[in-house]
C-alpha cells in the first residue's frame, strides 16, 4: 500500500507540474519582461539585460531568506496563474456548447445553418456535375455532418454523435453513457480518458491565450504570443474534438450490445442495432414525466 501511495503521489506531482507549474512559470517570466519593458522600447534587450544584472547583483536579493521567499512566490504564482488558465479553459468549453437560443449565439447558429443549407442545395442541384457535388458535400460536412443546431463547430460535433446514436439505436447517449462506461474494459477507459484530457487541455490552451492577451496592456509583443497560442489552441481543439467524438461513437457501436445483454434483454441477432434503445433510455432517465419511465406518476 505504501508503494502504491508513493507511486500515486509521484504521478500526481508530475501531472501538477506539467499542467500548472511549468506553464505558470513561463507566464510569470513573460509578465516580468512585460513589466520591465513597460513604457520603454518593447524589444530593448540591453535594458532587460541591465535590469536582470542589477537584480542579480543586489545584495538584498541574494540572501538565503530572500531567495526562499522568491521561490515560494514563484511557485504560488505559477499555480495561481495555472489555475486561472484552467478556469478560463472551462469557460471556453462552456461557450463551445452554448445552445444557441438567445442573442449572438442564436445568430451564429442561424448563420451556420444557412451556410450548411447553401452547400446542401448546391450538392442537390439537378445541373451540378460530379466535381461540384463532391465539393459541395465536402463543404457541408466541414460545417457539420448533420444540420447545425449550435453556434460552434465543437458543440455541433458532439451533437452529431448524440443524434447519430439516437437515430441508429433510439438511445439517449447522455443517459446511457455512465452504464456503458461501467462495462468498458480498462484499456478502452484509458483511451477515452486520455482523449478527454487532451480535449480539456485544448481548452486550457485557450485560457493561456487569454491570459497572455492581457499582457498587451503593458507589452505589445505579448499580442503575438497570445495569437500564436490561440492558433495552436484552435487547431488542437479541432483535432481533439474529432478524436473524442469518434471514440465515444465507436464505444457505443462496439459495446451497446453488451449493455443490452447486461440489462436483461436478448439482443436482436443479425443486425447492428440490438434494439431496446427507447426502453432502456426511459429506464435510465427515470423521468417522472415520461409514461415509459418507472418513476412516472
Amino acid at each position: 500500500m505504501n508503494a502504491f501511495l508513493g507511486e500515486l503521489g509521484k504521478k500526481l506531482a508530475e501531472r501538477w507540474v506539467s499542467l500548472l507549474a511549468l506553464p505558470g512559470a513561463l507566464f510569470l517570466g513573460t509578465l516580468g519582461v512585460a513589466l520591465t519593458l513597460s513604457g520603454e522600447a518593447p524589444l530593448d534587450h540591453a535594458l532587460l539585460r541591465a535590469r536582470l544584472t542589477a537584480w542579480s547583483t543586489d545584495p538584498d536579493l541574494r540572501s538565503v531568506g530572500t531567495v526562499v521567499l522568491l521561490l515560494v512566490a514563484l511557485l504560488l504564482g505559477s499555480v495561481a496563474f495555472g489555475t486561472a488558465a484552467a478556469a478560463l479553459g472551462g469557460l471556453v468549453d462552456r461557450l463551445w456548447h452554448l445552445p444557441g437560443r438567445h442573442g449572438p449565439s442564436r445568430a451564429m447558429a442561424a448563420a451556420r445553418r444557412a451556410r450548411w443549407h447553401r452547400a446542401v442545395n448546391r450538392a442537390n442541384a439537378p445541373t451540378a456535375g460530379q466535381d461540384e457535388i463532391a465539393a459541395a458535400i465536402t463543404t457541408a460536412n466541414r460545417i457539420c455532418a448533420l444540420e447545425p443546431r449550435l453556434p460552434t463547430w465543437t458543440g455541433d460535433r458532439f451533437h452529431v454523435v448524440r443524434e447519430r446514436v439516437r437515430r441508429s439505436y433510439s438511445l439517449d447517449l447522455d443517459a446511457a453513457w455512465p452504464r456503458i462506461w461501467m462495462l468498458l474494459p480498462e484499456a478502452a477507459q484509458t483511451e477515452l480518458s486520455t482523449a478527454a484530457e487532451a480535449y480539456r487541455a485544448a481548452g486550457r490552451r485557450w485560457g493561456w491565450a487569454l491570459l497572455y492577451a492581457t499582457l498587451t496592456c503593458w507589452w505589445s509583443p505579448a499580442l503575438l504570443i497570445a495569437a500564436g497560442i490561440a492558433v495552436s489552441a484552435q487547431l488542437k481543439g479541432r483535432e481533439t474534438t474529432h478524436t473524442l467524438a469518434d471514440l465515444i461513437e465507436a464505444t457505443i457501436d462496439v459495446h451497446y450490445r453488451g449493455l443490452v445483454s447486461t440489462m436483461g434483454y436478448d439482443p436482436m441477432p443479425g443486425q447492428a442495432d440490438p434494439g431496446y434503445g427507447a426502453e432502456l433510455s426511459a429506464w435510465f432517465r427515470k423521468s417522472r414525466w415520461d409514461p415509459s419511465s418507472p418513476m412516472f406518476e
